[in-house]
């Protein structure tokens, strides 16, 4: 399985998302997955990347020149792709991918949540998807869906298109069990 992970770069976020993005990695290795991510180095990427390596898996970056050209390329990656630009780079990833996880992480993460969630809704990619949310820090997000569904500006059965797990590597769990097709 190809296995597509949105996350933090930030080294400034708490230890404890790093650790987890470093359990996701170990998981995605020792169950013989390849990892596809956004080829940082530094923050949750790095600790996902190296954790996921160090398992066995291989791993895919993908990452926009101007993230390249500052040295934040995880370099030890089997494949490393630069893009032009961040709309090359998430499609690159979403092409690349048999289903995402995203782990806790900021603007980047969420932008490439929702295009995943409104490539599904339009039904032009068909790719599950599982928020990781550890301590969580998803549920915000997910109130706001429950209140975009309660106006009716979601489609009806919006939680087929996306699951909740307790951390990454239980999200790598439910990911697993989604694409052998059980419920949602």
């Amino acid at each position: 399985m190809r296995v597509a992970v949105y996350c933090a770069s930030s080294d400034e976020a708490h230890q404890s998302f790093r650790d987890d993005a470093a359990a996701l990695g170990t998981a995605i290795g020792v169950a013989g997955h390849e990892l596809v991510y956004g080829g940082g180095n530094i923050g949750s990427m790095g600790a996902l990347a190296s954790a996921a390596q160090n398992a066995g898996a291989r791993v895919v970056s993908v990452i926009p020149h101007f993230f390249h050209e500052r040295g934040l390329t995880y370099e030890k990656s089997n494949e490393i792709h630069i893009t032009e630009d961040m709309q090359q780079r998430r499609k690159m990833m979403w092409e690349r991918c048999d289903g995402v996880i995203t782990l806790p992480g900021g603007f980047g993460s969420l932008e490439e949540l929702s295009e995943m969630l409104v490539l599904n809704q339009l039904d032009l990619v068909k790719k599950p998807i599982v928020l990781a949310n550890l301590a969580g820090f998803w549920e915000p997000l997910w109130q706001q869906f429950e209140l975009m569904d309660a106006n009716k500006m979601l489609p009806a059965g919006f939680k087929n298109l996306v699951s909740r797990a307790a951390d990454g590597p239980a999200a790598l769990g439910r990911l697993e069990g989604l694409l052998k097709g059980e419920q949602r």
